[in-house]
């Protein structure tokens, strides 16, 4: 039975004493409060651990609470499965509607470039990871959401490729390296193409537009 968090007086004292139980590592004192039936107990514990790098056992004791809906330890046990590389549960949370799971294996398959899983993830929950898509930089990321029809990820593409292009032009040996590594993967083909057009159209329209200021001083 887990003992339901409330805004009792009781309740503040379970919190500080399952905090005080944490500072003072009496992780065992706080796993009877917890097997218990005490949320903060089980909380704290589960943070002990995972500060320590006892991420199984973390993942363990958190599970529960996250199970019962607890938001904070569902945000929580996504994230430790991640980095525990359990693929199989945080997939599973994921099909099963958990936000955090899903933000956490989409970061997972992007960090590890597991790409055609991502699209396919990407193209499923459109909606539920847009606000995840927005903060990502990670090149391929805004590759996928352009090629699912982004129009955003594609002119932000397609800008820092020409200024990629830019950097290479002007001997930036490192933007060269990766300009030579994009080009040899055909699916940055066309954004390539498109960038060096959108970089040649830029330029167009810099020597037009400076034949026609000296054509003025001659007025």
């Amino acid at each position: 039975m887990i003992v339901s968090l409330g805004d009792t007086a009781e309740d503040a004292e379970r919190w500080w004493q399952a905090y005080q139980l944490a500072e003072n590592d009496q992780a065992g004192e706080l796993g009877e409060h917890a097997e218990a039936g005490d949320e903060h107990a089980r909380r704290q514990l589960a943070s002990w651990l995972a500060d320590r790098a006892r991420t199984e056992e973390a993942i363990e004791v958190i599970r529960p609470l996250a199970d019962a809906g607890d938001d904070v330890a569902e945000l929580w046990l996504a994230r430790w499965l991640a980095d525990a590389d359990h693929l199989s549960e945080l997939r599973q949370r994921a099909a099963g509607g958990s936000y955090p799971a899903l933000h956490e294996l989409a970061s997972w398959l992007a960090d590890h470039e597991h790409l055609d899983e991502l699209r396919q993830l990407m193209a499923d929950h459109r909606e539920l990871l847009a606000s995840w898509r927005a903060r990502q930089h990670h090149m391929n990321v805004r590759r996928l959401a352009a090629e699912l029809g982004d129009e955003d990820a594609r002119l932000t593409l397609q800008k820092g490729l020409a200024r990629l292009r830019e950097r290479a032009a002007a001997g930036n040996e490192h933007a060269r390296r990766s300009l030579d590594e994009l080009a040899g993967n055909p699916d940055w083909q066309q954004f390539l193409t498109r960038a060096e057009a959108s970089l040649g159209g830029e330029q167009d329209d810099q020597q037009s537009a400076g034949k026609h200021e000296r054509a003025e001083r001659y007025l």
